[in-house]
């Protein structure tokens, strides 16, 4: 009786002491509550595409690599390795084991190795602030371990632990350590690599498997306790005995540094982008092969971009193609360069859809004067009459100008404000007629993401890039007027293509145009299928000009390189005819009076109106035919409707043009030079005036040659018609 009376007065005293223990506990937890933002440190950033491969990883803000793994992550073998080795009484104590304590401190007494009695939740009390080892520090680890206790489930400590476990280093949290040690995730770890994983947090900097010698000896230390207590049979033992282990960490990766860059800025941890490594990857390497082969032309510097038509992400993105070399870090995506030819397209789908031209119907290339602007060719050289698909295909640049000024109001300076170009920021006026000849700055991207209304039906939609939304949805043209320039595009007539896209083995049917800025700056070409647009540019970034090359002798080949290894992954295919585009009988006569001489049959857009504005046979144009006998007398021109119009234009003086400069040649005498005087006139009273230095005038006829003797020095020259409307040109000879 006594004894039991001794018994119940010992449980009753435990009772109020532990009564009054828990009463200072909870007055000092209500007093120091627990700094639960130290348990969720911040993390690291990690990029990736749009299939899970790891783009980019930056560091977290106060520096640590740190992943965060859900609960479910952690493997239950790992779970298990980590409470044999580190708490095995981890369920039963209350965040301070007396057990582990008095055995801890028996061993101190009689050992130099002194061992500690920190459980768990004691470890991620230390690991919340980071103190320095001291009596009164410890003391505070263990009521922040019994706050912890109080205030959260085991298994949220545990979560706690191994995301806050230091693993070497800067490296923190068990599911980083997995990706640093064995670019693994959680779930794909060996039991040999959850033993290694295991030791570490012991002593994180000596344990870590790139730096530690007793790497084998600590595995086997935790394999044995793992099979001891059947958590793995003898045959997995054995397994995990005889693995290797790469004693090294994986470096940190990097790849799409443009295009990740401004992502990593996003208040997000994981970050995913509608980038496909795969096809980054070989792009890639398609472009260092190409820059490399043309160093000796003075190209250094290459960028690319490829956007998934349907979906309207960047899919790849080639800032440089070698960020380490030349300027590499520059970012030729956004970079504002000249176009150069690349707009052309839109210039002709816009005029198909205003019916000034079908492919079939015939343009000049002749010389234009617009005041100080005297545009010419690449090769310097006109063609004269061709047909509008040839313009196209041979991107002649006088055809491109006439029909931007025919479009008027709605030309490609609109169409480009009304797309929200960004690097249009002056009027109209301002650019001029250049502006068809990529007489301002673009940056690839723009101009790659102008180009997938081809296979969107003239539509430009938002584009995703670097999870970023660019652009609204704006319709350029017609779907029509689209596919028409897009079978243009698509069958090449240049004889500079032949021996490459021959031997193109796998080729596929793509829509392209080639670009070239002034100096043969930049080297350009845009690509298309119903699939992908892509985008290349090759030159240099400093500006400095490459040996003559084109867009069609260099990036070209870059991109037909790039869709047959696109057609390898995704099968391409071409864009589907519209319903409204019709095949029929049109007349593609540049001047047509009475009968056509020159039927053809021709796309046309149904319901479209064609029309030949007066306009397109300028007075050169006039000139040009006269000599080439299209027009046989002024009987041809006055029987045309237009001649109201071509009646007025004043007479055109061709030889010599103005402001010429001539030097005395062998055979010319001690005082003269005889030059060619050439005149045109458009009315049908063909005779001409000439006024030369305000003497004398004297009769000619229209497209005569004569020739007159001039002295050194500066001239002027004048042509007048029979309604005494004048041209005046001025030279110098010496």
């Amino acid at each position: 009786m006594l004894k039991n009376i001794r018994i119940i007065k010992i449980i009753k005293n435990i009772s109020v002491l532990s009564f009054f223990a828990l009463i200072v506990f909870l007055t000092f937890d209500f007093l120091y509550p627990l700094d639960t933002n130290r348990l969720t440190k911040p993390l690291s950033h990690r990029v990736y595409d749009k299939n899970g491969k790891l783009l980019r990883l930056k560091l977290s803000k106060d520096g640590y690599w740190r992943f965060n793994a859900k609960s479910e992550e952690i493997p239950t073998l790992l779970k298990n390795s980590v409470l044999l080795f580190e708490d095995r009484w981890f369920y039963w104590h209350f965040g301070l084991n007396p057990v582990a304590v008095v055995k801890a401190f028996i061993h101190n007494l009689r050992n130099k190795r002194v061992i500690g009695a920190s459980t768990i939740s004691m470890q991620v009390a230390r690991m919340m602030h980071r103190r320095k080892r001291s009596f009164s520090n410890k003391l505070l680890e263990l009521f922040s371990a019994l706050q912890l206790e109080w205030h959260y489930s085991k298994d949220e400590i545990l979560s706690f632990y191994f995301n806050l476990a230091p693993y070497g280093g800067n490296i923190e949290g068990v599911k980083t350590a997995a990706w640093f040690y064995f670019n693994k995730s959680l779930a794909e770890l060996s039991s040999s690599q959850i033993a290694i994983l295991t030791t570490i947090p012991k002593n994180p900097n000596a344990n870590r498997p790139d730096k530690q010698k007793q790497l084998l000896k600590r595995r086997k230390r935790v394999l044995s306790l793992l099979k001891k207590e059947g958590l793995i049979d003898e045959s997995q033992f054995k397994r995990a005995l005889l693995e290797p282990i790469l004693s090294k960490r994986f470096p940190v990766p990097s790849h799409a540094f443009q295009f990740t860059q401004n992502i990593i800025e996003i208040d997000e941890n994981d970050i995913y982008t509608g980038l496909d490594y795969e096809i980054q990857a070989f792009t890639k390497e398609l472009m260092k092969k190409a820059v490399k082969e043309l160093e000796l032309k003075n190209v250094y510097n290459g960028a690319a971009v490829i956007i998934d038509n349907k979906t309207m992400q960047v899919v790849a993105y080639i800032g440089s193609d070698n960020f380490y070399q030349r300027q590499g870090q520059n970012d030729g995506v956004k970079m504002l360069r000249s176009p150069g030819s690349t707009l052309k397209p839109f210039i002709y789908a816009k005029a198909f859809d205003k019916g000034l031209i079908t492919p079939k119907k015939e343009v000049f290339d002749v010389a234009l004067n617009l005041g100080s602007y005297s545009p010419k060719n690449f090769n310097k050289r006109f063609v004269g009459l061709i047909s509008a698909e040839e313009a196209l295909q041979y991107s002649l640049n006088i055809p491109a100008i006439e029909l931007n000024r025919l479009l008027e109001n709605d030309s490609l300076y609109e169409m480009l404000t009304g797309a929200g170009i960004d690097s249009i920021t002056h009027d109209k006026s301002y650019y001029g007629d250049a502006l068809a000849l990529g007489g301002f700055g673009l940056s690839l991207l723009d101009l790659t993401h102008l180009y997938t209304a081809f296979s969107n039906e003239g539509i430009r939609y938002p584009l995703e890039v670097a999870n970023k939304t660019i652009g609204e949805e704006v319709r350029l043209f017609s779907a029509e007027a689209g596919w028409i320039s897009s079978e243009i595009l698509s069958n090449s007539v240049r004889p500079e293509f032949s021996s490459y896209w021959e031997s193109a083995e796998g080729m596929v049917r793509i829509g392209f145009k080639t670009g070239t800025s002034a100096d043969s700056k930049d080297l350009y070409t845009i690509a298309y299928t119903k699939e992908y647009t892509v985008g290349v540019w090759l030159g240099n970034f400093d500006g400095t000009k490459t040996d003559n090359l084109t867009g069609i002798s260099s990036a070209s080949k870059l991109v037909f390189d790039i869709f047959r290894g696109l057609n390898e992954l995704k099968q391409m295919h071409w864009l589907q005819q519209p319903n409204n585009v019709l095949q029929k009988e049109v007349c593609a006569d540049a001047l047509r009076v009475g009968e056509c001489q020159n039927t053809q049959l021709d796309f046309v857009i149904k319901d479209t109106v064609l029309k030949r504005p007066c306009e397109l046979l300028r007075a050169e144009v006039l000139a040009f035919m006269m000599d080439e006998k299209m027009i046989t007398s002024s009987k041809d021109l006055s029987l045309h409707e237009c001649y109201s119009q071509w009646n007025e234009y004043k007479p055109m003086l061709v030889s010599p043009y103005d402001g010429a400069e001539f030097t005395f040649e062998a055979g010319d005498t001690k005082d003269t030079s005889r030059l060619m005087l050439k005149c045109y006139t458009f009315k049908q009273n063909q005779t001409i005036y000439w006024l030369i230095d305000e003497q004398e005038i004297f009769e000619g006829q229209s497209a005569q040659e004569i020739y007159v003797p001039f002295s050194k020095g500066e001239h002027s020259i004048s042509c007048l018609d029979s309604a005494s409307s004048l041209r005046q040109n001025h030279i110098t000879l010496y």
